[in-house]
């Protein structure tokens, strides 16, 4: 109180409405920052004052469906921003964040706000995010060709053909995968947000997929075909030959490219290699001996024959 007493009388006056000033910015302050956030938000009712036919398209979506209640009700601005500024200004370009301004670095950010977890939480570092792909070279918000995952096509096989025209090419070819007859999609076997494998096989191996509907050539086995147990995909091609159970070349030659061609039974190729049962397995398939080619538990079973 003495210290309020000396002060002079002018000072206290003149520095008055500073002291207000700063209680004001304090209170101010102390307000929540999401009351402060609403107020700069429009509503959905705005949006669809002028945008009617596009807000209508995306309530049948499923955002539009969910409603972004698992992370926010803004609807529209959840992901074009706040819309208050450019209601206020009458419309216009510029005024709000579009996708056609962003970079696809940007793109892929603001999806991946929501979409990080699951199937998704490999896309950074991915093939196809390293390519330079965003979520929306496949996806659509407003108005996807088709309702699951919101995809720009009518079918998920269209959409990865339009980049994939080699594997395409092989759906059309003797012995392939029910891809072309829709019983099957590619991301049965591949997951296009990213894998810790290669080839954006969902397992671990290649080997390890085709074992969720082959399991019967999974084994173990007490005697084990080593390409086998290592990579399916060392005798046959996933996507499509015109040899018989999508074989990459016919037999004996598929057998013949690891066992040596001159002499039966075959041996690995190995330059002192010597048998003096000598019969060259030409014109003849060898699995019509050796059925078992993916293992066998029999006893006798050491070369596959039972």
């Amino acid at each position: 109180m003495k210290t309020w007493r000396r002060l002079n009388p002018i000072v206290f006056v003149v520095s008055l409405p500073l002291i207000i000033m700063l209680m004001l910015v304090v209170f101010s302050s102390s307000q929540p920052v999401s009351t402060r956030q609403e107020a700069q938000y429009a509503g959905l009712d705005q949006c669809a004052a002028c945008h009617e036919e596009v807000v209508a398209a995306f309530k049948d979506t499923i955002h539009g469906k969910k409603g972004f209640e698992l992370r926010s009700s803004h609807a529209c601005e959840t992901c074009h921003g706040p819309g208050k500024a450019h209601v206020d200004a009458g419309g216009g370009k510029g005024s709000m964040r579009t996708i056609a301004s962003l970079t696809k670095e940007q793109m892929s950010e603001m999806c991946l706000t929501c979409h990080e977890r699951g199937t998704k939480m490999l896309w950074e570092g991915s093939s196809h995010e390293s390519r330079g792909l965003a979520c929306q070279d496949c996806h659509k918000v407003h108005n996807p060709k088709m309702e699951k995952a919101q995809l720009k096509s009518t079918s998920e096989s269209e959409l990865c053909f339009s980049c994939h025209k080699q594997k395409q090419a092989q759906f059309f070819r003797a012995s392939h995968h029910p891809i072309r007859e829709g019983k099957m999609e590619c991301s049965e076997c591949h997951n296009p947000h990213g894998t810790q494998g290669e080839k954006l096989v969902e397992q671990a191996s290649s080997a390890e997929k085709c074992y969720e509907c082959h399991a019967e050539k999974r084994g173990p086995f007490l005697w084990e075909h080593l390409p086998v147990r290592e990579d399916c995909s060392v005798c046959h091609e996933p996507h499509g030959t015109n040899h018989l159970k999508m074989l990459k070349t016919k037999q004996p030659f598929l057998c013949q490219r690891c066992h040596a061609d001159t002499r039966h039974p075959g041996t690995i190729y190995d330059q002192n290699a010597v048998n003096s049962n000598s019969n060259r397995i030409f014109n003849r398939s060898c699995t019509n001996c050796h059925q078992t080619i993916h293992g066998s538990n029999h006893p006798s079973g050491k070369t596959f024959l039972r």
